[in-house]
């Protein structure tokens, strides 16, 4: 039976970039949809939801019969802090585990370093899925090396977290096929 899992990127319309005149709602589906299609190369079922209420997205992904909730965010502080924050419902657990493996995989990859992986039950889409959910604060766009770095690594980051969600699952993460020069 094929692993299935529900990334739930972000559709914050007006939480804008530090740079490139885009959102993290725009972002944030790039990056899922690279994520969608590298998940799908490696066998995994994937469904996404975005322009929809939380609510919404929990009872599609419980239905749906998620293995791993995934939301996907960018984020922003005070336009100094930069890297890759990660959050799951408890330290240990399932949802532990795999941020674990998402974060040894996008972590080196994100050009900040101020990075964790955090249990914070009180975002909604970490307490209330079925599934372990897999919270993703991917890097900050509110410094302008973190938004510009986040706009043109949209693929290199969806492919980071399904190489780990991959791993998490035990399924064999395929790359995607490289053009010859």
């Amino acid at each position: 039976m094929a692993k299935r899992v529900y990334l739930s990127p972000s559709d914050q319309r007006r939480n804008t970039y530090a740079t490139g005149g885009t959102t993290e709602d725009v972002q944030c589906g790039k990056i899922a949809a690279a994520c969608k299609a590298a998940l799908e190369r490696s066998g995994v079922e994937v469904m996404v939801g975005q322009y929809d209420t939380m609510a919404n997205r929990v009872a599609a992904s419980n239905k749906f019969g998620a293995d791993l909730h995934v939301p996907i965010h960018t984020n922003a502080f005070n336009g100094k802090v930069s890297g890759t924050r990660m959050f799951c419902y408890s330290v240990p657990g399932k949802g532990y585990d795999a941020c674990r493996a998402v974060f040894g995989q996008l972590a080196p990859l994100t050009p900040g370093t101020s990075e964790n992986i955090q249990a914070n039950p009180r975002l909604y889409e970490v307490r209330n899925p079925a599934a372990p959910s897999v919270y993703c604060e991917c890097e900050f766009h509110d410094t302008i090396q973190g938004a510009r770095w986040i706009v043109e690594h949209t693929t290199d980051i969806g492919e980071a977290i399904a190489k780990g969600l991959c791993e998490y699952l035990g399924a064999a993460y395929v790359p995607a096929r490289q053009e010859a020069p």
